[in-house]
This record gives structure tokens, sequence and C-alpha cells, in this order.
């Protein structure tokens, strides 16, 4: 028998993201530390697809709901970047190439940042305008 038990803490994204992202996300990691590397470029590549999903974007295929993201907010960069988890997972899948673990933990970075950007920076920025409305309202009550 063998047990596998990761080294460090599986990769947690911001709660901000879908549960089905970030469950993908987790799973991926903890492939990537037992060192299935294959796995967790399918797995990362399958929380990109449950973003754009999320997004409500739209194609024929997944680079194509990803190229959509942009008409969703999405910036070029965050695109690019997706866009090449989406490469990453395609090319463990469909051609057999095995990437280092350096590779798969860049595209894991990439997907953090989308996610950044994506769900957490807009959270972020709507909280902090619905504190400065209530201090706006309770100065005005003091008034």
């Amino acid at each position: 028998m063998v047990l596998v038990h990761p080294r460090r803490d599986a990769n947690l994204l911001n709660n901000a993201a879908p549960e089905e992202v970030r469950g993908l996300f987790s799973e991926a990691t903890r492939c990537q530390e037992a060192g299935a590397l294959r796995a967790a470029a399918a797995m990362y590549r399958a929380a990109v697809e449950v973003i754009c999903k999320d997004r409500g974007a739209t194609g024929k295929n997944l680079k194509e709901k990803i190229a959509d993201l942009a008409n969703n907010g999405a910036t070029a960069e965050v695109v690019r970047d997706l866009d090449e988890a989406r490469l990453l997972g395609n090319w463990s899948l469909h051609d057999g190439l095995i990437f280092s673990d350096e590779e798969v933990s860049d595209v894991a970075s990439l997907i953090e940042e989308a996610v950044f950007l994506i769900y957490v920076q807009p959270e972020e920025r709507a909280a902090h305008r619905e504190a400065r409305k209530q201090r706006r309202e309770q100065f005005r009550q003091t008034l």
C-alpha cells in the first residue's frame, strides 16, 4: 500500500471563486504534489473550463470560450494566461506530453492570478464601495 500525502497544503483559491473552480484547482494541486503532473494539467484545464462557464463565455470549444472572456471584462493578459492553462492540459491529455513541476506550477499561478482579477478584485472593490457608502450615510445622520 502506498499512502500519498501532499508535501504542503493544497493551494486554495479565494472563496470569491466558484466552489467548483476551487475544488478542481485543489484537486489539481493534490495531483501535482503526488507527482501526477499530467493529471494536474488536466484538472487545471478543467478549472479554466468552469471559469468560462461561470462567466457566461460562449464558443464552440474551450479556446473560443476563453477568448470570449474578453467580452465579459477579462483583460487580454488574463485571456492569454488561461489559454496557456488550456494548452498545457490539451498537450498533456491529447499528445501525452509530460511537463515539469515548475511548468505546471507556473500554470497554477496564472490561474490564481486570473481568479484574483476576475473574482476577488471586483468583490473587494464592491466591499470598499459599500463601506464608503456606509460611512457617508453615518456622517449624514450625525449632522
